[in-house]
């Protein structure tokens, strides 16, 4: 299987670039992207924030050009050293047909983020051969207050950062487990829930659904929005892959992921194929799911792939909950039940 093109690693020093490419809510969270900001400076980065406040309402053609030519933007700015969606959203199809890949080829270098971004990794795979990070965004993960959650930082700046404190140089190795987690709903555009930290509880650790050992280089997302990009040229082989899949919030940004989707959506990728295809399977940690609803999740999962041997590990800190690890999208990595170990074999970045 041909392997993605590699990103250079990040440096403190290095300037990193606010994006928006779904969601056009900076605005809406001044003090989130202001405290995001705050805190690389803080750890020795520069930031710029590319975002048109007044992009075009009366065209969505110029409307969906100013995105795109964000994107362009920070992928042109030879500054720019690592790229951080602001949050993911609903619109990230609306721009890939227009990105430039043969420029973000050339240029290339780190890009982050989760949910609705799925089909930016997707796409930023198939069209430029760029491995790109399933990870923080800037609004939810790297605003939080009063800092981002440490283990989320620590492991962002294990996969990504080069100096004296990270082995990015090196492979990237085993996946750590929080021992807390979070995923109250605050209230980000008003006082109080602005300006308190969000309550945490003790994480029920990694859950192996089906053991086993498994090898394959790891690639998904978002569960719906992988669906998306079936039968267009931004669609990704699985054969031979570790499927990642992580569920978003629901209707509304308190509520989960309804699960009567979850098993259409689980039912889809069975239809196309998928469970044929994969090695290995890693389910993140779903989003306010009781522990009623998570274990009808995990049964869905094992029903739907009822005949298959490859392993499942449940319960990982990946996609819409906090802390967060950052997944290099395309590394081989293996699963093995025995040692209790989702290990990624390969460097993240480049030295």
């Amino acid at each position: 299987m041909a392997t993605s093109i590699t990103p250079p690693a990040l440096r403190r020093g290095d300037t990193i670039a606010f994006v928006a490419p779904s969601a056009r809510i900076n605005h809406i969270f001044p003090l989130r992207i202001a405290r995001a900001r705050a805190f690389l400076e803080g750890q020795g980065f520069k930031v710029r924030e590319i975002y048109s406040h007044e992009i075009p309402t009366d065209s969505f053609r110029a409307a969906v050009k100013t995105r795109v030519e964000e994107i362009h933007d920070a992928f042109r700015d030879d500054a720019v050293k690592a790229i951080v969606c602001a949050i993911g959203g609903l619109t990230a199809n609306e721009i890939i047909p227009h990105l430039d890949y043969e420029l973000i080829r050339s240029k290339p270098k780190i890009f982050i983020g989760s949910s609705d971004i799925t089909l930016l990794h997707y796409a930023l795979f198939a069209g430029a051969e760029l491995r790109t990070f399933y990870g923080p965004s800037a609004i939810t993960q790297l605003g939080e207050f009063p800092n981002p959650l440490e283990f989320t930082w620590d492991h962002f700046t294990r996969v990504l950062l080069a100096d004296a404190e990270s082995a990015a140089s090196e492979p990237v190795g085993k996946l750590p487990r929080a021992a807390a987690y979070t995923d109250e709903f605050l209230d980000w555009s008003s006082e109080p829930d602005n300006l308190r930290a969000r309550k945490t509880e003790p994480s029920q650790g990694w859950k192996w659904l089906r053991p086993g050992h498994a090898e394959g280089r790891i690639f998904g997302g978002c569960l719906p929005s992988l669906l998306q990009l079936f039968g267009t040229p931004w669609q990704v082989s699985y054969k031979g892959r570790i499927l990642l899949l992580e569920l978003p919030e629901g209707m509304e940004p308190s509520s989960p992921w309804p699960l009567e989707l979850v098993r259409w959506n689980l039912a889809d990728l069975g239809t196309r194929g998928v469970w044929d295809d994969i090695t290995g399977l890693v389910l993140g940690r779903p989003y306010r799911h009781t522990a009623e609803q998570t274990a009808e999740w995990e049964k869905m999962v094992l029903e739907l792939t009822e005949g298959y041997e490859f392993p499942i590990l449940a319960g990982v800190d990946v996609g819409h909950t906090d802390p967060m690890l950052t997944v290099p999208l395309d590394a081989l990595c293996t699963l093995d039940s025995e040692r209790d170990e989702w290990v990624i074999l390969e460097r993240g970045v480049t030295g």
